[in-house]
């Protein structure tokens, strides 16, 4: 029976030993061992083998995949949550478990330890759009909406204040694009960035991640980027990241 892991001292321990080797695609990880975001499950609580770090649709495995409770684990994977990153055996196991209905998809990692705080002041200067700093009243407006603007991993519009960071922009009262920290941990922050459809190619996304990204840089924190796309990774490029290479990540077909 999978079971969830509270996020003790003595469980956090456990879980950077199982979690040590899993490849660090975004802060995910991070977030859930530091204890600011997110949970862990077991497959036992008391004799752990199998290890799940998930936050929001996005989860990651470790520990023994070829065990019972590993086996328990697989078979809980919901459809179209995405599976980052494990151990050794996962992917394999979890393709034997499913066949054809678990779908691969490329991800896109980048460096951000070439990026210049001159380069995306720049950008924030030249920029003909009117970009605002995320505040209280934006994000108590759009909470419990059907809304890009997702801050669920934070515990309220109050802790993403206190802990996250955030920019928008609005036309006529609706926001048409945001920039912001989904995850926060020790090191950084991890980018989710979106424009509405009718307001793309009009230099928004970069004005919007230039203000967050100059920010980051300003208060020495990392702003981590992962893309899914490669609209996403000519933006990433235009900023200064550097292209690391790609990564296989999976979901799961009905």
């Amino acid at each position: 029976m999978i079971a969830e892991y509270p996020l003790t001292k003595v469980n956090r321990i456990n879980l950077a030993k199982a979690f040590r080797n899993v490849p660090r695609v975004d802060m995910s990880i991070e977030c859930v061992l530091e204890a600011y975001m997110g949970e862990a499950f077991v497959d036992n609580a008391e004799n752990p083998s199998a290890f799940k770090i998930l936050i929001g649709p996005f989860f990651y495995l470790a520990g023994d995949a070829f065990g019972v409770g590993g086996q328990v684990m697989l078979k809980d994977i919901k459809p179209y949550n995405l599976f980052m990153s494990a151990s050794p055996g996962w992917v394999e196991e979890c393709r034997k478990l499913y066949g054809e209905r678990l779908v691969a998809f490329e991800r896109y990692s980048f460096s951000s330890e070439r990026l210049s705080l001159e380069n995306v002041q720049q950008f924030c200067r030249k920029s003909v759009h009117d970009i605002k700093q995320m505040d209280i009243a934006l994000l108590e407006r759009v909470q419990g909406q059907d809304h890009f603007i997702d801050i669920s991993d934070f515990d309220s519009p109050s802790d993403f204040m206190e802990r996250g960071i955030g920019y928008y922009a609005e036309k006529n009262g609706e926001v048409i694009g945001s920039a912001y920290s989904s995850l926060v941990c020790n090191q950084g922050i991890e980018i989710s960035l979106f424009v509405s459809e009718d307001h793309r190619r009009q230099g928004l996304a970069t004005a919007l991640s230039a203000n967050l990204v100059r920010w980051c840089l300003e208060n020495n924190m990392d702003a981590h980027w992962d893309a899914a796309n490669p609209e996403s990774c000519r933006l990433a490029e235009k900023l200064g990241y550097i292209s690391t290479g790609t990564y296989q990540a999976y979901y799961l077909k009905p």
